[in-house]
């Protein structure tokens, strides 16, 4: 599952993190 845009921060330990999306 990929999402389209930048990835604000990403936190490895928890895995995820905040994708700030493109024209949003």
């Amino acid at each position: 599952m990929r999402i389209t845009g930048k990835v604000k921060w990403f936190n490895n330990a928890k895995g995820y993190g905040f994708i700030e999306r493109e024209g949003g």
